[in-house]
């Protein structure tokens, strides 16, 4: 039996506001996560009491200390704060979850009803940043410390007492006070807090419900080896990431032309050690990756190299194992394999040297110098290449040696590749365990050989199996989306879309319609795609109506925002919902659709008077039958390649499996063909959207574990 109630207490600040938020938060991950049961339970903090004291002179954690204090002393399973009102760091035994969903960030000015803003206002100010900007904005003005809940400070300032509030949009809005907002601020006038208008759980450390919860949100943070001496060193998969990321902490060796990858916006940080000289300590490095991780941020931890190598590795991702925290290792090239294989040094030509020791005598402390006596060499690890079909001889080897059945053996199948095998074992057993034979191997003996579960699997689908059986265009997101949550991805793509023969014909003729109607993420890349071979003006793209963000999102990729897009239940309906009302009688409509769609879609549309044509714009090919891999999860992206897998394979092989689908017709086709599969439908139409349901569902499905029924 479980010690947690099934309803967990969750401490909020007793304010209109901070239940107002705290409600739309729990409403939020109730739609995510059903199993997960919050009860408010109103609080004060030190802020709240004590509404004298100058807001720019109060402690870091004058509105979260006594609802922590309320954490740590078991009265409530969590607190809710605003995330800005976090101290930087948190109490011991603490730990936090920041959730993803940000409301309005800016700040704004608010006067008396039918006022205007005027030159020399007295200013109600309750930050140094907020005090800054009045400096520069109301240089005539007087700015004074003003307190009180949102509602207290408006009464001030219609009651007299100041002529100019400067306040967060988001708190008004929540309130459904925004009619009282004069001006919004820009951001680039007046940036703010970094994580002002998104909210925060606290929790002990450890928590189970929480810790699992927040597996949703975190992403995992990339080692990437830099590779050594130049750029041209690192991998591919080491530069994609950091094209993507928000924080990139560099080793000292580091190439720092790979700096130059970053997007605009991310920040490089220096931690390198060099001749002693440290820009961060061990220590230092381990809570920034702990502390950026939780904040959701996308972090790569650049090490010259390869990570694995003399590089920290092990102490850094046991730190995040700690909390949990999810991670993804990206192998690099080594100074080792650069000084020998790129020089020509070669470390092993056959009938000379078959095999090598690498190893620094520096101290692991002082960094003085030690030699390694005889038993230190016997009892390094070993990695023996082309021995997989000599294992009783390394066997018999290791026990002349002196070494027990218990001594740690590892063999590794298919290094690098998407067949990755790892069998661990030890001189007893590693026999028994090993697969009859074929895949070309590596066996691990020693300390190496007991350490691959240092990488523990912290991420929300804990390296499940997952069957991409969709479209094959959609495969690179669909396996960024899987991996973002420690799944392991398989590809088997079912069908292929390709053009219809008249495509570019029709895209020559769009500007003829007033509106243009794209249902699909997979029609917007096509349209893309053709867009880009026939050189076309998207200038001459007519009002766009899209069923959800997903395709929204294509469009944005190529700077067009969508005039018509369903805010939710995305879909065909809520399409029809939107649209309808913009339509009038010979308004010319261009529906855009696979040549397996149904013209549904575009006969209601017709209701409204308006003239659609209906236009297959591309079509389902299906793709040969691959070999099945082994798959606990299969993601489908449209009915036909539902029907494309049971074809070739059969429904019987999706017995009590998981299958994870878009939109209602492929959840249909799904019900219609399998009778023992969890048919999974994502909240919205898009791969990413997949990967986060199939990953609440089985979060959903932990934190049951640890409630009481």
């Amino acid at each position: 039996m479980n010690d947690l109630s099934s309803v967990l207490a969750a401490g909020a600040r007793n304010s209109r506001l901070s239940i107002a938020q705290t409600r739309e938060a729990f409403a939020q991950l109730r739609r995510l996560v059903p199993s997960l049961k919050l009860s408010i339970v109103p609080m004060s903090s030190p802020g709240d009491r004590d509404r004298e004291t100058d807001l720019r002179l109060s402690d870091p954690d004058f509105f979260t200390r006594d609802l922590d204090q309320a954490v740590i002393n078991g009265n409530v399973d969590c607190a809710v704060h605003s995330a800005k009102d976090l101290p930087e760091a948190l109490a011991a035994g603490l730990d936090m979850l920041i959730l993803p969903w940000s409301a309005d960030p800016r700040d704004v000015l608010i006067v008396r009803k039918g006022e205007t803003i005027m030159d020399d206002p007295r200013i109600g100010v309750s930050s140094e940043r907020r005090d800054e900007y009045c400096a520069r904005r109301f240089p005539e003005g007087r700015r004074l410390p003003v307190r009180g809940n949102i509602e207290h400070r408006i009464e001030q300032l219609d009651n007299g007492k100041y002529d100019v509030l400067i306040m967060a949009a988001a708190g008004l809005k929540r309130l459904g006070l925004e009619d009282r907002i004069t001006e919004y601020i820009p951001l680039d006038e007046m940036p703010v807090p970094e994580l002002q208008g998104k909210l925060a759980f606290t929790f002990k450390t450890g928590h189970p419900v929480f810790t699992e919860l927040r597996k949703l949100f975190v992403k995992p943070v990339i080692f990437a080896g830099a590779g050594v001496g130049s750029a041209g060193n690192a991998t591919v998969d080491a530069i994609k990431a950091l094209r993507e990321c928000d924080i990139c902490l560099y080793d000292a060796l580091c190439p720092h032309e790979l700096l130059d990858e970053l997007p605009p916006e991310g920040e490089a940080i220096n931690v390198g050690k060099r001749s002693g000289m440290h820009a961060a300590t061990q220590p230092e490095i381990c809570q920034m990756l702990i502390d950026f991780s939780r904040k959701n941020k996308r972090i790569v931890r650049l090490k010259g190299g390869d990570p694995g190598i003399f590089g920290r590795l092990a102490e850094e991702v046991t730190a995040l194992n700690e909390y949990s925290l999810p991670y993804k290792v990206l192998p690099g090239v080594s100074s080792l394999s650069a000084a020998t294989t790129g020089t020509g040094l070669l470390l092993t030509q056959r009938d000379q040297a078959r095999g090598f020791i690498a190893a620094t005598p520096r101290r692991a402390i002082s960094g003085g110098f030690e030699w390694f006596d005889d038993k230190e060499l016997r009892d390094f690890p070993k990695a023996l290449f082309m021995a997989t079909g000599k294992v009783e001889g390394v066997i018999a080897a290791l026990k002349a040696e002196g070494k027990k059945d218990d001594y740690p053996v590892t063999v590794v199948f298919d290094a690098g590749s998407p067949d990755l095998n790892i069998v661990c074992g030890s001189l007893g057993s590693i026999t028994s365990k090993l697969p009859a034979a074929g895949s070309p191997g590596i066996i691990l003996t020693g300390v190496a050989a007991k350490t691959e579960n240092i990488y523990a699997g912290h991420g929300a689908l804990r390296r499940k199996q997952v069957l991409f059986a969709g479209s094959g265009s959609l495969l690179s997101r669909a396996e960024k989306a899987v991996t973002r949550f420690g799944g392991k991805f398989h590809a088997l793509p079912m069908i292929k879309l390709e053009s219809a023969g008249d495509a570019c014909k029709t895209l020559e003729a769009v500007d003829q319609y007033e509106w243009l109607v794209v249902t699909s993420p997979s029609c917007a890349e096509i349209l893309f795609e053709n867009i880009e071979e026939s050189g076309f003006d998207l200038r001459r793209l007519p009002k766009l109506a899209v069923c959800g963000s997903g395709t929204a999102a294509v469009f944005k990729k190529h700077g067009i925002i969508p005039e018509a897009c369903p805010e939710k239940n995305y879909g065909g309906e809520a399409l029809i919902k939107s649209l309808q009302p913009q339509l009038t009688a010979g308004t010319k409509v261009l529906r855009l659709r696979s040549d397996l769609a149904t013209k549904s879609l575009a006969e209601k549309l017709q209701l409204s008077g308006a003239e659609v044509t209906d236009k297959v714009f591309y079509c389902n090919r299906q793709e040969k039958p691959g070999r099945l891999p082994e798959f606990e999860v299969v993601m489908f992206t449209s009915s036909s390649c539902v029907e494309s897998f049971v074809s070739n394979y059969g429904a019987a092989v999706l017995n009590d499996k998981k299958v994870c689908v878009i939109g209602p017709p492929t959840a249909e086709k799904a019900e219609e063909l399998l009778d023992d599969a969890e048919i999974i439908e994502a909240g919205e139409c898009t791969v990413e959207a997949m990967a986060l349901s199939l990953a609440a569902v089985l979060v959903s499905n932990e934190i049951k574990r640890y409630l009481r029924s």
